[in-house]
């Protein structure tokens, strides 16, 4: 090779090693850039969540807390974080939280309700010391007492348990069987104003019997019917008309219901002497969420006193309740439990809630097995959906949950 020919070929490849030296430059300075972008986005989008958090443990704190807007310096970054009511009537409350960092942003949205008892299967203040949880008694869905949990021989608890009491067993040879988990330590008080509230929402859109001592009721699909004794003439009318918000209230008065439910219901009763509803019979939905998860149908009983299972030929060969059960100062019983005949078992899509644990049979023990001789052995499964809605206005544990989270 000649010496223009050695020249042309070193100039060949300086020209060569100087492109591929200046992408290698670009490639270097490309990656410094996409990491700065790349930390500067978590850090925006870890301000935003610092947002969230933030303003969210403000509303825990103080469930009244106004919509506003908050801004705050934090770790190099701003936030700007607004709370807004999406639904002044039930309270459902929006979070934007905008987290800035350097040049970068990062927003987090957030949806708040109310949280309510009807997220419980099974909830009581307190336990009487004769009532055992026993063999053939199943419970599904989260399980929470403020007392003692006794139990006898195996009972099945599906969902998680909580207590602030003690486990305590009827003998040393029970085996409880907590599949869901166990945990002790936890308090939750029971408000004293759920069936207040339930009372405003029927007198401002939903329907309120008063003047009564009692009222029957009776959900028929589209339609209830209603009277006041046993021999008057039943009054019909159309279900969504006669209470638009869904709330039906007796003031200072007993409640009698049964029937098929469509749509969505919270039914109540206060007084001083009354207060209490009675289940006459079967109360179901008019879909059937565990055969068609997408039934709309939803029941609330909400009562000041009592919530009791009728003591009459209908309920003496077990009975259906579908709907969340909530005693504000009484239990959920079964009438003349201790008297009346073995009557099947409470077969109950929903949840309970009270403030003390109400007797609906009795058992023996014989050779470590429980057998059921008066009224109802117990078959609890919880409504799933109750985990994320709940029956109109049914009374709330005073905090808010998270229902919805959008980044």
């Amino acid at each position: 090779m000649g010496g223009k020919g050695t020249i042309l070929l070193v100039l060949g490849f300086s020209i060569i090693f100087m492109v591929a030296g200046r992408n290698f430059n670009s490639m270097a300075t490309a990656t410094v850039d996409n990491f700065i972008n790349y930390y500067y986005d978590a850090k925006a989008h870890h301000t935003a969540a610092t947002g969230v958090n933030l303003v969210t443990n403000q509303l825990f704190l103080n469930g009244s807390l106004v919509d506003q807007t908050f801004n705050y310096n934090f770790d190099g970054g701003t936030i700007t974080a607004t709370l807004t009511t999406l639904d002044a009537y039930q309270n459902i409350k929006q979070l934007t939280s905008t987290g800035t960092f350097g040049n970068l942003s990062s927003t987090i949205r957030i949806v708040l309700r109310p949280s309510t008892f009807s997220k419980y299967a099974y909830f009581s203040h307190s336990e009487s010391a004769n009532i055992w949880w026993t063999t053939t008694d199943t419970v599904w869905g989260p399980l929470h007492t403020n007392g003692q949990l006794r139990v006898a021989d195996r009972p099945v608890f599906m969902g998680k348990v909580t207590l602030d009491g003690s486990l305590v067993k009827h003998s040393n040879s029970a085996q409880p069987q907590f599949l869901g988990g166990f945990q002790t330590g936890v308090h939750i008080d029971i408000p004293s104003n759920g069936v207040t509230n339930l009372s405003s929402a029927a007198t401002s859109g939903g329907y309120k019997f008063t003047g009564q001592s009692t009222v029957y009721l009776e959900f028929r699909g589209d339609s209830l019917r209603y009277r006041y004794n046993t021999t008057s003439a039943w009054t019909y009318v159309l279900a969504s008309t006669f209470a638009p918000n869904g709330a039906i209230f007796a003031e200072n008065a007993n409640l009698r219901v049964k029937g098929r439910v469509k749509g969505k219901y919270t039914i109540g009763a206060d007084g001083s002497s009354r207060g209490k509803v009675y289940l006459d019979d079967d109360l179901f939905y008019n879909t059937d969420p565990q055969v068609n998860p997408n039934s709309q149908d939803m029941l609330g009983i909400v009562a000041k006193d009592d919530i009791i299972i009728t003591d009459n030929a209908a309920n003496n060969n077990n009975i259906r309740v579908q709907a969340s059960i909530y005693s504000e100062s009484g239990s959920f019983q079964a009438e003349n439990y201790q008297n009346r005949p073995v009557a099947g078992s409470i077969l109950l899509y929903g949840g309970v809630i009270q403030n003390a644990r109400g007797p609906v049979g009795q058992f023996s023990t014989s050779g470590g097995v429980s057998t059921i001789i008066n009224g109802f052995s117990k078959r609890y499964r919880y409504d799933d959906r109750f985990m994320i809605a709940s029956p109109p206005f049914f009374p709330g544990t005073g905090s808010f949950e998270i229902v919805s989270w959008f980044e």
